[in-house]
């Protein structure tokens, strides 16, 4: 069925392309078509706790199946901003290494900030990548959900902020919240089509509130790889909101796949760009977009000036 309707959507006009596409359709077809298939149990996040005991165990071969496992539990879990936790091993390797050449960076042990990081993943990429060419004095994780609440007997999961998230059944969970994604429009008929949904999250967030008892356990949403940096004095887990101040100063600053239209709308995405920058140090780098369209930027005299762009972000 999603093969047909690629297809079908690939020989679709582009002139009545851009029409459903602004009616939302695509992405409420897409969403409902997906549905079952990624939210199978075994696809849970609270699955995570023992995917993480067992990794270490793991022959490479092994390891590796658990990472694409990772990966997949990781990029379904959305949280209440409708943005995803995804990450993808090396997705960035390529456009970080090609954005730097453009600029110069200090000659002094660097601060750097990677905001969202994740799991880490590509942070710990990344990290190794400078690494080769530079000192690092400070490698911050910077996210708002580094860790998530599990609650053992109902079989819930909720942020720290006590938002549910998701909760299993039998054979599959619920995801409370629908991921920015496909495009997607929030029109009338969008939400007329994705309704069932909407009232079951109602239902669910009524019956299953949060409450601290022996049941609930916290769980790091971070890869069991970055969680053994956390002690080597250069990297560090700190909860960032790039719509409010940003405590520090950054000799870089790297937010890929956060800042998007598709997640915020203009003016928010303009908020976020001027609180990277004010937390920038004189001369530092702000590298901004996702791997298909990037913008790499430098302070002089307190103003971001542009030194590459790619695509249209």
């Amino acid at each position: 069925m999603i093969t047909f309707l690629r297809d079908l959507w690939r020989r679709t006009p582009p002139r009545l392309r851009g029409i459903l596409e602004r009616s939302g359709v695509p992405y409420a077809l897409s969403f409902i078509v997906k549905y079952e298939q990624s939210h199978r149990i075994e696809f849970f996040v609270a699955n995570l706790i023992q995917l993480n005991e067992i990794y270490f165990k793991s022959d490479p071969h092994a390891k590796s199946e658990i990472e694409k496992k990772i990966e997949i539990i990781v990029d379904n879990l959305v949280m209440p901003n409708g943005v995803k936790k995804t990450t993808y091993t090396n997705r960035l390797s390529g456009v970080i290494s090609e954005a730097l050449c453009s600029v110069r960076l200090a000659d002094r042990d660097l601060r750097i900030l990677d905001v969202p990081s994740s799991t880490g993943t590509t942070s710990r990429q990344t990290l190794e990548l400078l690494q080769k060419q530079h000192r690092v004095e400070r490698f911050v994780l910077g996210d708002l959900y580094h860790n998530i609440l599990y609650d053992k007997r109902r079989r819930c999961v909720y942020d720290e902020q006590g938002n549910l998230l998701q909760v299993a059944f039998k054979r599959y969970y619920f995801n409370i919240y629908k991921g920015h994604e496909f495009g997607e429009q929030y029109t009338l008929l969008s939400t007329l089509l994705l309704l069932p949904h909407s009232i079951v999250s109602w239902f669910l967030k009524k019956r299953y509130r949060l409450y601290f008892d022996s049941h609930i356990q916290r769980m790091s949403l971070i890869h069991p790889d970055v969680e053994r940096l956390l002690n080597n004095g250069v990297v560090e887990l700190r909860e960032v909101d790039i719509f409010n101040n940003i405590p520090g100063e950054y000799d870089l600053i790297i937010s890929f796949n956060l800042l998007q239209k598709n997640y915020f709308s203009a003016d928010a995405i303009s908020v976020g760009i001027a609180n990277l920058a004010a937390s920038l140090t004189e001369g530092g780098v702000l590298v901004l977009g996702d791997t298909e369209s990037y913008r790499v930027m430098q302070k002089e005299d307190g103003i971001l000036i542009t030194c590459m762009h790619k695509g249209e972000f």
